[in-house]
């Protein structure tokens, strides 16, 4: 009901195009034009083809059924799906539009709070949130495709890169796990989500200049937390211009190479990227020049063609952000995934595990590597821990090094020696269900 709330005639047509089969719409048109045709003739005193005894018997009948499900309906209606679908989405939206409300409260607290390590140091840091993107596709994670050329390459020869086997989404719906992923809240605190600070937040109050740059739509009829978290960034470039009628993009991807040289630059800067990735419909997100895998079905092939323009586009980020003079390092990591090998998107409701299976991974200046070694040596030994992505806000405040006296959690930090890897405390969906680890690649 949330992605409802927050999508617009573009999306759902996406959608249906890749989930819906054409047989099937015509099969449920049929069945409303059956009900529609059944309902006008009855209004109209029943079929004239049945004799007056059969209309009594079809009609006492019909009262039966209709008498009998309304007992049930009002019976069940406490505990019916429906009625939970209303209440717990006026609660999500009553969170979120208190998360909005509070901010000037949240920006007092923390500004009270925050303890850089040093006011003085330099370090411009990347956050780069992709879409949709399975790691089972991916052929630096084991996938029998070549999906990520660039990507197995830094894997096999940056000593700057780290790769994380065993990273999952701590939610299927890119609202739910972003709304986590970039504030302090997570699925293991007590936190109200709207009196949780946002990364943004914390980063102005330690002294970085902020940046948010997006090829995803900015919309809708209410202000998506999204939209709150990303309002806090001091420059702001979204490439999608039909912001609230659309989710097709202006262009691809890597279309946000031009806002990263075109931004402002400071020597001390947090810039968070947010990707189309891989969403759907899965052939509108790359050119031509990708459309490199057949053979294996319309959904499957069109998904890695986009895995793997999504691989030349991080390249290109990482090159561009790699020279920026006070680069330190940048995070990549996917709000959730697609369930394509199930014929899945990542619906709540159909659930299945391969949902969750993000990558994530990292990759550090030598620069910083030299005078952080502790800290990249904790996260390379990390590497193979388990992880969910609500945890990002914690892991890169340790990356950057902002200490605060309220909102340090060192057992969900990835930088902290005490950081707790027990596979059996992680959670998806809100804490609703446990992860299952999958066997890491080689």
């Amino acid at each position: 009901m949330m992605a409802v709330l927050q999508t617009n005639p573009a999306e759902a047509w996406s959608y249906l195009k890749d989930h819906f089969h054409w047989i099937g719409i015509l099969c449920t048109l049929f069945v409303l034009g059956a009900f529609y045709f059944f309902c006008r003739h009855l209004l109209a005193g029943g079929f004239p083809i049945i004799s007056n005894r059969h209309t009594r018997y079809f009609a006492a009948a019909s009262i039966f059924l209709f008498l009998s499900s309304a007992i049930l309906v009002i019976h069940a209606a406490k505990q019916s799906p429906l009625q939970q679908l209303v209440s717990e989405t006026q609660v999500y939206v009553k969170k979120y539009n208190g998360f909005a409300e509070n901010k000037i409260k949240r920006e007092s607290a923390i500004n009270q709070n925050i303890q850089p390590r040093n006011t003085e140091e330099k370090g411009i840091y990347v956050l780069v949130i992709g879409e949709s993107q399975n790691r089972l596709h991916m052929g630096a994670y084991g996938y029998d495709r070549d999906t990520t050329p660039w990507l197995s390459e830094q894997l096999d020869n940056n000593p700057d890169f780290i790769r994380f086997t065993q990273a999952y989404s701590c939610h299927t719906h890119t609202v739910p796990v972003l709304t986590y992923a970039l504030t302090a809240k997570n699925q293991y605190n007590s936190l109200s989500l709207e009196n949780a600070v946002s990364i943004l937040e914390v980063a102005k109050a330690a002294g970085y200049h902020t940046v948010w740059i997006s090829n995803q739509v900015q919309y809708s009829a209410w202000d998506t937390p999204i939209t709150v978290i990303a309002s806090e960034a001091e420059q702001q470039k979204w490439f999608n211009k039909n912001v609230g009628e659309t989710t097709k993009t202006n262009f691809y991807d890597e279309k946000v190479i031009n806002g990263l040289n075109s931004i402002k630059k400071y020597d001390k800067m947090l810039i968070v990227v947010h990707l189309m990735g891989n969403h759907g419909s899965y052939e509108d997100r790359y050119p031509h020049d990708f459309q490199k895998f057949n053979g294996r079905g319309k959904v499957i092939d069109s998904y890695d063609n986009s895995i793997l323009y999504n691989d030349y586009v991080v390249s290109k980020i990482y090159d561009t952000v790699k020279g920026f003079p006070d680069f330190q390092g940048m995070v990549y990591f996917s709000d959730h995934t697609d369930a394509v090998d199930q014929g899945l998107a990542h619906d709540a409701s159909s659930f299945v595990y391969p949902m969750t299976y993000i990558p994530m991974y990292m990759f550090f200046s030598p620069n910083y590597i030299h005078q952080y070694s502790k800290t990249f040596q904790t996260l390379k030994s990390h590497s193979d821990s388990c992880f969910t992505n609500d945890l990002i806000f914690n892991t890169m405040l340790g990356i950057m090094h902002i200490q605060t006296d309220s909102i340090d959690e060192p057992n969900n930090d990835l930088t902290a020696d005490t950081y707790d890897a027990d596979s059996s405390r992680f959670r998806t969906l809100y804490g609703k269900k446990e992860i299952q680890p999958i066997k890491s690649p080689k």
